[in-house]
This record gives structure tokens, C-alpha cells and sequence, in this order.
């Protein structure tokens, strides 16, 4: 994922993980993240709806250390198949590869980005009943505001957006969005590299809506943002990395992260994680066929197979999001039991208010506009 770092010269962002080097013999360098080739894009007149088939090798989009490696080995053996990854550094990066005719099988949108896709024409249909463990998902996800009709998204995980930190060197946190500036933490911060969740917490700090589009509150809220990385060390989304390396004290982070950092660190006890009072950001990770994908009905299957309870629950276990499907609720619950703070409320989600959602385009300019201006 991304870094920004602003007490450092580090290069524009870390290496690719691991299956990038495969991914760009079997693929080419046009599918890389860091390679953008324009060229027009095929739609299938009438759009592509899937079948759940094995048809071929698969490349999936995703972000960095997101999926249990065990759980794409299993399927590679069960099939006969490879599942080649390469990661985005955020979701802006995504879409723009997509656009350019980026050649994945899997891509993991948030609803807000899965609508605009699909009004686009870029995102395959299938029929859900055809992925037998998609019956165990949670109510909440039968009919979501992004696909009333479950047509072209399955959820992989769902999160809040807080703060974590190392209790061994920062101490009086409030539980507040003001604890991003703890002097503690000074030089040694990061804010997320992503203008949705930068500019969020910034307004729900002022005491603005989530998603609020007054461009006097945004500028408000952009001073706000100014302040708090004149402070930091960077802008980042490689929250683990930078807490495990010891590059941050103090990082706006996912819940999941804090589970992904104690599982690779000797001193697990020293990370914490704490939503904030003024407000909750919450979201859903989707998983979505492009229908610029080579092997379509693979990655059906392979959704299945994330799906499976057996494999939802060590999911879970590996990357501490939650999976809303059989397995990985019961999984999270054990997490929650050890870490209260990384709980997520499903009410927030939708009408909940607390869900990114800029639906008019004049808005997302405007909010990328104030997050440009932000990192120049």
C-alpha cells in the first residue's frame, strides 16, 4: 500500500507482495499496480453474467495483507489452478486500472465504488443462489443500498476506522479523534492514504457530518487535516507495516489491523485500538468479477471457497476483519471477546449515517479537490 512519509526518503510505495512476479509473467506488466496501459475496454453486449465454473487461472486485486495465503493455497490445490495477487495502494488506484482495461478476475470495491462500477458497465453479474455458502451471510447483506438484488457483490469483511497505537510509548489516550496529535506521537503519526477517511475523521472532529459536501466545513476541515500532518510523520494506508517496523506510534487505522499487527510482533500487549467518540466511520469490503476478467467463472468458485466456513473462520483468525458469513462470525466473536474495541456495529452501516457515500459526482470533486490541496 501507499506511503507518504514525510520525515523520510523512502520510495513511492512498498514492493509488490508476494505473487506479483508470477502474476506479471502469466499476465503481463499492464496488470501490475504500478503500470497503467489505456486501451479500450471490452463489454460484453448485454453485459457478463457468470457461472460458477473452473475456467482458467486467476488474478485478483486486493488490498495487501488482506487474505490468509492458506486460504488461496487450498483452492489451488483443490482445483488445479494458480491465484495470483497484486495489491492497490488505495481505492482511487483501483478504479483507475480498472477504467484503463486492467485485465482481474476479483476486485475488493466498497458499495460506493461497486455502484459507480457498475453503472459503468464494468462489473459482471451472477446469480448468488449458484454460490452455496453466500446462504450463510448475514441478513443485513440480502439487500444492501449499493445491489438491492445481490446481483454483482458478495461481502468479504466489514470494519470500523479508529486509532491504534503503542501503549508502551504513547500514554493518555481519550478515545477521541484529537489523539491522532497526542504529543506522545509527535513525528511518528500517519493519517490513512485515502481522502474519504482523512477528510471523515477531520469532520467528525469539527462536530460536521460524515459525509458532509458544505465547502465551508470542508475548508475547515482541511485546516484541520493541515495541522494534524505538519504533526505526522506521513500519510499511509500500510498501517500494520508501520506499526510492526516500529515507524509509527500512532496510526489512524482499521479494526482489523491491530489483530494483523499482534499476530506478528513479540510484545502483542503494547497495541491498542480505539474507535472515537465523535464519531465511527464504518464500511464493507466487497468482492466483485470485472468483466474484463479472463477466468470469470474461477473467481465465482473462488468466492465460494473464501465463503467457506472452515476458511472464513482462519481468515479471520490471520487478518482480524470480520467475515459476515458462517465461520467468520463466530471466529470474530472470539476476537471480540480478547479485544472489545475491534467490534463493529452492523446498525451503522446503510442508514446508519456512518458509511462513506458521496453519491454526486460534483461531490467526490469537490472532496478530492480539499484532499489534493491537503498532500500538495
Amino acid at each position: 500500500m501507499s506511503i507518504i512519509d514525510l520525515g523520510a526518503t523512502l520510495t513511492r510505495r512498498q514492493a509488490l507482495r508476494a505473487g506479483a512476479g508470477a502474476a506479471l509473467g502469466l499476465y503481463g506488466a499492464g496488470a501490475l499496480a504500478g503500470c497503467t496501459v489505456e486501451r479500450p475496454i471490452d463489454r460484453p453486449e448485454g453485459g457478463l453474467n457468470v457461472k460458477p465454473k473452473i475456467d482458467g487461472d486467476i488474478l485478483i486485486y486486493n488490498w495487501a495483507q488482506y487474505m490468509n495465503p492458506a486460504i488461496k493455497k487450498g483452492f489451488s490445490d483443490r482445483y488445479g489452478v494458480e491465484v495470483n495477487e497484486i495489491n492497490f495502494d488505495n481505492l482511487e488506484a483501483m478504479v483507475t486500472k480498472l477504467r484503463a482495461g486492467g485485465r482481474y478476475d476479483l476486485i475488493w470495491p466498497t458499495g460506493e465504488y461497486a455502484v459507480r462500477l457498475n453503472q459503468e458497465g464494468l462489473l459482471a453479474h451472477y446469480d448468488r443462489a449458484e454460490v452455496p455458502n453466500a446462504r450463510s451471510l448475514s441478513s443485513f447483506y440480502d439487500s444492501p443500498w449499493w445491489d438491492p438484488d445481490g446481483e454483482y457483490t458478495i461481502p468479504y469483511t466489514y470494519y470500523t476506522t479508529g486509532i491504534a497505537w503503542r501503549d508502551d510509548e504513547v500514554q493518555g489516550m481519550t478515545g477521541s479523534w484529537n489523539d491522532l496529535t497526542n504529543p506522545d506521537g509527535e513525528g511518528r503519526m500517519f493519517i490513512l492514504d485515502d481522502f474519504q477517511e482523512a477528510l471523515g475523521e477531520a469532520n467528525l472532529l469539527n462536530g460536521f457530518e460524515l459525509n458532509t459536501t458544505d465547502p465551508n466545513e470542508l475548508e475547515i476541515s482541511k485546516g484541520t487535516l493541515e495541522d494534524q500532518i505538519e504533526f505526522a510523520r506521513g500519510i499511509s494506508t500500510n498501517s500494520t507495516q508501520n506499526l510492526v517496523n516500529g515507524t509509527a506510534a500512532i496510526h489512524q487505522a482499521w479494526n482489523g489491523d491491530i489483530v494483523n499487527v499482534r499476530n506478528q510482533v513479540d510484545n502483542p500487549e503494547v497495541f491498542k485500538y480505539e474507535t472515537c467518540k465523535e464519531g465511527v466511520p464504518v464500511g464493507t469490503d466487497l468482492m466483485c468479477i470485472p468483466v474484463t476478467a479472463r477466468s470469470p467463472g474461477t473467481a465465482l468458485k473462488f468466492i465460494d471457497w473464501i465463503l467457506e466456513p472452515d476458511n472464513a473462520a482462519a481468515n479471520v483468525a490471520w487478518n482480524g476483519y470480520p467475515q459476515p458469513c458462517a465461520g467468520g462470525r463466530e471466529e470474530f466473536a472470539k476476537l471480540v471477546k480478547e479485544e472489545p474495541s475491534i467490534d463493529v456495529d452492523l446498525d451503522q452501516l446503510g442508514d446508519g449515517g456512518m458509511e462513506y457515500r458521496l453519491d454526486n459526482a460534483d461531490d467526490r470533486a469537490l472532496w478530492t479537490k480539499v484532499w489534493t490541496e491537503v498532500k500538495a
